[in-house]
């Protein structure tokens, strides 16, 4: 950015309370115009360190300057997390002049937890974990017997909540897709395994005829299989018991031998390719599906508790500083009274997960009927790319009843489950109330229909909460994620969230 200019700042070594006699201009200033702060939470498959800060501190930045803010200036800063400066956090300080005059401070922390997650989850975990969701879906539609509903506790109450009706058809494709590349897998691990058998008999020209034999054998069997049951119903539709001589020229001749060199090169690339393909969905899944397993699998109670407990840690340390890091002797920390939260993807549900603790935390401190702090300066929670509503569904915890219905253990565990979760509990205390001046957080969420992650997002509403109160989650499609897949990381660049980020802060 042309107009960004560097301010003084640190060496990475631990400031020390010296630091305030140092730079006194520093901490005049920080006085003077008390800054807000941004605490984000990245995504699956954001796992470089200071990626999502920077995206943060980006998008408040280009905001600013497509307003007209001129003095935009940019420090990357670190800061002591506890009173004896033993561990530091690193935050983005941000500082521009408005149009009108006015001089904005904002401070950005990040929540980095992917490398808790990485190499913990195996293939097959997360296999079992995406089938195990899908047979939720299915249970708690299909086979329950109430295909369009499903209870949810919310707001002091059990809710029936409508199921969309795309949620059928996306738990098929999520079953197939799932089947389909546990599928290719095993077909890959076999036929590695049936030419380590050709290898190592007979003269070497016949082991390399066998390994050529198998692979032709393995790719043209299938593939004939597939176009003679095209044929047949290309037959059928035209009316005739002939296939198309079409379809029978691209089928495979039978007995593979080096006479058909050219099918059998075809043969062996089709087998690469998809040897390839395989192992390129295996690492793709296991990446970004496994961290979907190791955080939401304990809803069920397994053994990754111990591993969202340590996200969520991660989540409520940087939290407790932005909220409380005021209190540390050294002065680093100000006194936050504007909090926006931005939690994409995952970090979405990290973020939810975190506000609600840290409400809890202020809650256990405070007389009954006082203002929870944390509530009131807390101005925003902005979610996108987000699949809660996913979550709610597919892994809530929910005992049922053959008819569908929730049996007592279930209802028991649903309701200690959302006890927990001030967010839906209480309309009054916890959600966003417009009279002025506003008070306690508004939660928008920005979603695309072609991000599949993403979601309009009901289930954290009274369903006799109408979509215009501001107290309901307020959802906004994003023109700008347009491309299907991509989608859901272009939120980032769009105008939406930019807007809304700034709007919300100030």
């Amino acid at each position: 950015m042309s107009k960004t200019a560097m301010r003084w700042a640190p060496t990475i070594a631990p400031p020390s309370l010296a630091e305030r006699e140092t730079h006194p201009a520093y901490f005049k200033q920080m006085q003077e115009a008390l800054p807000a702060a941004v605490l984000v939470f990245h995504g699956i498959g954001e796992e470089v360190r200071f990626e999502t800060l920077s995206r943060a501190a980006s998008l408040l930045l280009v905001e600013a300057e497509e307003r007209g803010a001129t003095d935009i200036s940019v420090v990357i800063r670190p800061v002591p997390k506890d009173a004896a400066v033993t561990d530091l956090e690193v935050r983005a300080e941000l500082a521009w002049t408005e149009t009108d005059g006015t001089k904005r401070n904002v401070h950005v922390y990040e929540s980095y937890w992917a490398p808790l997650t990485v190499g913990k989850v195996t293939y097959w975990e997360t296999v079992c974990f995406l089938a195990a969701a899908g047979w939720n879906g299915l249970r708690g539609t299909v086979f329950s017997g109430k295909w369009r509903t499903f209870n949810r506790w919310l707001f002091g109450e059990f809710w029936p909540l409508k199921v969309t009706a795309g949620t059928l058809p996306l738990l098929v494709v999520l079953m197939g897709l799932v089947g389909f590349i546990a599928l290719i897998i095993a077909m890959a691990a076999d036929a590695v395994a049936g030419i380590a058998k050709q290898i190592g008999t007979g003269p070497v020209r016949q082991q390399w005829t066998n390994v050529a034999t198998f692979i032709y054998d393995q790719v043209a069997v299938p593939w004939n299989c597939i176009l003679q049951f095209a044929g047949r119903v290309v037959a059928h539709l035209q009316g005739n018991s002939m296939q198309p001589e079409w379809l029978q020229s691209l089928m495979f001749p039978a007995g593979a031998s080096w006479a058909h060199w050219i099918y059998a090169v075809v043969a062996f690339s089709v087998w690469i390719g998809l040897v390839l393909l395989a192992f390129w969905f295996k690492g793709i899944l296991t990446q970004y599906a496994g961290s979907l397993v190791a955080y939401l699998s304990p809803y069920k109670d397994s053994k990754w508790e111990d591993l969202r407990h340590q996200i969520q840690q991660r989540g409520l340390d940087i939290a407790c500083l932005v909220y409380e890091g005021y209190k540390l002797p050294s002065g680093w920390i100000p006194r936050y009274d504007r909090i926006l939260i931005l939690g994409h993807s995952l970090g979405s549900v990290i973020a939810y997960d975190t506000l609600n603790a840290m409400i809890n935390i202020e809650a256990a401190r405070l007389p009954k009927g006082a203002p929870n702090p944390a509530v009131e300066r807390t101005k925003g929670l902005i979610t996108f790319g987000s699949p809660l509503d996913k979550t709610a569904f597919l892994f809530r915890v929910q005992l049922n009843t053959g008819d569908g219905r929730l049996d007592s253990e279930g209802e028991l565990r649903e309701t200690m489950v959302s006890a927990v979760q001030p967010l839906i509990s209480d309309y009054d205390s916890y959600r966003f109330n417009p009279a002025p001046p506003p008070q306690r957080p508004k939660w928008i969420n920005l979603w695309s229909r072609m991000d599949i992650i993403s979601g309009h997002l009901d289930y954290y509403d009274k369903p006799t909460v109408p979509q215009t109160d501001p107290r309901h989650v307020q959802n906004m499609i994003d023109p700008g994620a347009t491309k299907p897949i991509a989608a859901h990381n272009q939120y980032w660049t769009t105008k939406l969230l930019r807007k809304t980020a700034y709007d919300e802060l100030f």
